[in-house]
């Protein structure tokens, strides 16, 4: 194998950088990435304002209710007030073996594809600080995939200037406040894929994604019912949400459908690699969804009523999904 892909740190198409930076930091304490992420699969409707950014969650502050359910994994959004507080901040989490994920703009990256020319907001992994060089040794796993040295100025300069207004980028441009980054920090050892946890994790999945209310496909049907009104009384710029909080329900019902293939091998069960297809018809539901409601937004897409038709088609595909997951769980309870 190519030495140079080898050493590349792991990469899912589907998901933004939030899930992976979070992968490569679980990686880099030698958990299985996808199994930490993914083996929960949960969905939330928005409970207040959808941030135009790359790395946007509906659970917010509270991404331990979503992602590396039933791993001993905390978080913790941290918000320092200056440069010089941030800089402190980043090597006492290095000194304590976290390697921070920070906030950044990609205008001033110079290894991003929108250096000086997009403003927008990304996250990327400081993995240490060379002090002799004043320079941060980061790795950025979204393509094109970077890990090396950064002069200390460029980094601080790109995550300083995250409250940024500009129209260059229509869906991910607005951030703040600046120097926010995310502590990823492992607690114990992951846990092993047996039947039993897997039962635990599926009756878990189950049953939050058919609580109703603001969870799973009832959330999702809440969103499109709202939609006619809110078109009609703020315009087709309200689709935006839908492409923007579609992102990581994209990528974590993709990232879903990969723990269940990975399961089946391991522990030689076809049924939920079966299951895992419905999951992954799933995931493209959203994708179709989001990208017909980001064209929409911009006034030049195939308009509300085809996006609402997508909506619905997704729903119906989630139910069997659903259902699907109700006979695995029935044959082998």
């Amino acid at each position: 194998m190519n030495p140079a892909i080898s050493s590349l740190p792991w990469y899912d198409d589907l998901c933004s950088c939030l899930q992976m930076d979070i992968g490569l930091v679980l990686e880099r304490a030698g958990w299985e990435p996808v199994r930490a992420l993914a083996a929960g699969w949960r969905f939330t409707a928005p409970t207040g304002p959808v941030e135009s950014v790359e790395f946007y969650h509906p659970a917010g502050d509270r991404l331990g209710t979503h992602l590396c359910l039933h791993h001993p994994v905390e978080f913790r959004w941290h918000h320092p007030a200056t440069a010089a507080e941030a800089h402190r901040q980043l090597l006492d989490a290095l000194d304590r073996g976290v390697p921070p994920v920070v906030a950044v703009n990609n205008y001033h990256l110079p290894f991003r594809p929108a250096y000086h020319d997009v403003h927008a907001a990304h996250l990327l992994v400081v993995t240490g600080y060379r002090a002799a060089a004043d320079a941060y040794l980061i790795s950025d796993p979204m393509p094109p995939a970077f890990t090396g040295e950064l002069p200390r100025p460029v980094l601080e300069t790109a995550r300083g200037s995250l409250s940024v207004d500009d129209p260059s980028d229509p869906f991910f441009a607005g951030a703040s406040p600046a120097f926010r980054w995310l502590e990823v920090r492992p607690t114990g050892p992951q846990p092993p894929l047996t039947p039993a946890w897997l039962r635990t994790v599926l009756h878990g999945n189950l049953a939050a994604q058919r609580a109703g209310g603001g969870h799973g496909p009832a959330a999702l049907s809440a969103l499109l019912d709202d939609v006619p009104k809110r078109v009609g009384d703020e315009g087709v710029g309200v689709l935006q949400e839908l492409y923007v909080l579609g992102w990581p329900a994209q990528a974590e019902a993709a990232l879903h459908a990969g723990f269940l293939a990975a399961a089946a091998r391991s522990l030689d069960r076809p049924d939920l690699a079966e299951l895992g297809r419905w999951v992954d018809l799933v995931a493209h539901g959203w994708t179709g969804l989001r990208v017909a409601a980001a064209h929409t937004a911009l006034g030049d897409g195939p308009g509300e009523e085809h996006v609402l038709g997508l909506g619905r088609r997704l729903l119906a595909t989630w139910e069997l999904c659903l259902n699907r997951l109700e006979t695995v769980l029935r044959e082998d309870p």
